[in-house]
């Protein structure tokens, strides 16, 4: 087997990332953030629920759009048809990759914020700043929401300016910012129901592709492109490197699923009674190591019949020339009809609405655990559940960076500019994730822990290091429209040199609120672990006075961490908040 389940031949010491201690745990244990053993978001995300995270997730407007962009690159049918198979194995291995993760840390939500954290936990508060400073700066859903504005505008035949579609856009986020704050369970029946609409058409463009190679409709040749297959095969190793950039992001946003590990069903009994922690884990496992990777291979091949009826529709020339979507191509040709024209236009609206609703959830979760880890001011703001158990203070500033982004800046180069930026961060972040789990891995083999779950052997993953050190480094090689880019107006790599430029000034922050502010000021920091009214648990750092410091230390029961504990968050009042995390679970809270 490919990706198999492994178990430690070693005495196994307990796991503390599963199971609720009273002691507190070492830097080392990867544990950074204390564990919130029943969790105040509740417990909404089923199987079906996980399912339509990964369909929303992967499914945008891309697939609407992108075969005939990758068409222009490559140049012939038959080599996008290599890509679009060989490439889809990037997705695969790395959703091994955070399935892996899910297993080790099960009661983490957030994804890569909780993994980045727990793979590195030295220098102490590093990792866990430099990505928070970023996922507030830099994390957009802009483009699904501009998306649905522009064909809500075509579906309406109304005329698409800038400002009509970001009025709409507005709209769309407000409405699904709302809609997940007041209720998850309701944005997930929403959401649900979105994705399943998805899936009927997706099966709809298939079938009309089967049709039309029969001969069904009103295309003329409908085998014109699958002649000659491989002619004009383009030898141009950028367009190559591109289009394979372009199809591995139209199979991403299956990680959305990973934010939300800790709300899956079965993490609390009705009654209250103690929940079997191996079961619910077993249930957690096989829906994320059987029914991501599933759906991830059935929405492949619905991108493959997809793509091939688009290329049923009209011969490449006019895929290549036509300056319309693959798909609006499609219907044109199939259909010429209005109506026609205006289902795809509506069909695509919503399927873009569910990709924003998905994305809003899971940014919302990760932006909470960045406050949990205790890495943002104002800790009661990230972290709270209250009144409706969502994470109101998240799901604000993603309405409010999102909304700065629709507005703000010009439509055009600046936008384009800023997007670059979110999607080169995230590649940076991924390759850490990637080297994190080796680093997971070798640390719990040193403590006779073992693998839990589904194990992606090292093959896969210098695959996916590779492939993530290519796209890396490729935002530095010139294009042939020469140094100012395809768009001619700024150097070609000024997105990867400005946001490399800012981890770099995260870092520098880092070290400067870490180490010499601290010497120039004369205090030391203490980590606090705190309690919220709604059974919220995290983590926040206070400014102690070298002269305050034994007697600090004995009101708060400081242990040889560092680390202090409140019961609760308001009782923190003789010193200045701060940021950091602390590696202590729920019951340390009790126990103390």
């Amino acid at each position: 087997m490919l990706f198999k389940k492994r178990t430690s031949i070693s005495t196994p010491e307990k796991d503390t990332n599963s199971t609720a201690f009273s002691t507190v745990s070492s830097i080392s244990d990867h544990i950074p953030t204390p564990v919130e053993d029943v969790n105040p978001l509740s417990y909404s995300f089923g199987p079906f629920s996980v399912v339509i995270l990964i369909l929303q997730g992967l499914v945008g407007t891309g697939i609407f759009a992108t075969p005939g962009t990758i068409l222009k690159l490559m140049g012939s049918v038959g080599s996008t048809y290599v890509l679009w198979i060989t490439c889809f194995f990037i997705p695969l291995f790395s959703s091994y990759l955070y399935i892996e993760f899910a297993g080790y840390f099960p009661k983490r939500n957030g994804g890569d914020v909780a993994y980045l954290e727990a793979a590195y936990p030295r220098p102490k508060f590093l990792v866990p700043t430099v990505y928070a400073a970023i996922s507030v700066v830099l994390s957009f859903t802009t483009s699904s929401a501009l998306a649905f504005g522009r064909y809500v505008l075509l579906a309406a035949d109304a005329e698409v300016t800038t400002w009509h579609y970001r009025g709409i856009a507005i709209g769309a986020l407000t409405f699904a910012c709302i809609i997940i704050a007041l209720n998850t369970n309701a944005a997930l029946k929403l959401q649900n129901l979105l994705g399943i609409i998805k899936v009927l058409f997706m099966l709809f463009i298939c079938v009309l592709g089967w049709v039309i190679l029969a001969g069904g409709t009103r295309v003329q040749d409908p085998k014109a492109s699958f002649r000659n297959m491989w002619e004009g095969t383009t030898t141009d190793g950028n367009n190559i490197t591109k289009s394979i950039i372009n199809v591995v992001f139209s199979y991403g946003g299956y990680r959305y699923a990973f934010g939300v590990v800790a709300e899956f069903v079965g993490g609390k009994t009705k009654d209250g009674s103690p929940v079997d922690e191996e079961l619910h884990h077993r249930k957690l496992m096989k829906t994320y190591g059987i029914y991501v990777p599933v759906s991830l291979f059935v929405i492949f091949i619905l991108y493959i019949l997809m793509i091939t009826s688009y290329y049923a529709s009209a011969p490449p020339e006019e895929i290549k020339n036509s300056g319309m979507s693959v798909a609006s191509l499609l219907f044109e040709n199939a259909f010429n009809n209005k109506h026609a024209t205006t289902f795809l236009d509506v069909m695509v609206a919503f399927s873009a609405f569910g990709h924003l609703l998905t994305a809003i959830i899971s940014h919302s979760r990760g932006l909470r655990e960045c406050g949990r880890q205790g890495v943002l001011p104002f800790p009661k703001f990230w972290t709270s559940t209250k009144p409706f158990n969502t994470p109101l203070g998240p799901i604000f500033i993603t309405w409010l960076v999102n909304f700065i982004m629709i507005i703000a800046p010009p439509a055009g180069v600046a936008y384009q500019f800023i997007v670059d930026m979110g999607s080169y961060s995230g590649y940076i972040f991924t390759l850490c994730a990637i080297c994190g789990l080796l680093t997971v891995r070798r640390d719990r083999r040193l403590k006779g822990l073992g693998n839990k779950g589904h194990y992606l052997p090292l093959p896969a993953i210098i695959i996916l290091l590779l492939f993530e050190i290519m796209v890396i480094v490729m935002a530095f090689i010139p294009p042939k429209e020469g140094l100012k880019g395809s768009n001619g107006q700024i150097f070609y790599a000024t997105y990867p040199i400005v946001t490399i430029g800012l981890i770099i000034l995260c870092v520098i922050y880092y070290f400067v609120w870490r180490y010499t502010l601290p010497n120039l000021g004369g205090y030391v920091h203490r980590e606090v672990i705190y309690r919220g009214e709604n059974g919220e648990i995290g983590n926040t750092i206070v400014k102690v006075k070298l002269d305050d410091l034994e007697q600090w230390d004995k009101e708060h029961s400081t242990d040889d961490n560092g680390v202090g504990i409140v019961e609760e968050l308001g009782s923190i009042s003789s010193s200045s908040l701060q940021r950091d995390t602390v590696f202590v679970e729920k019951n340390s809270v009790e126990s103390k």
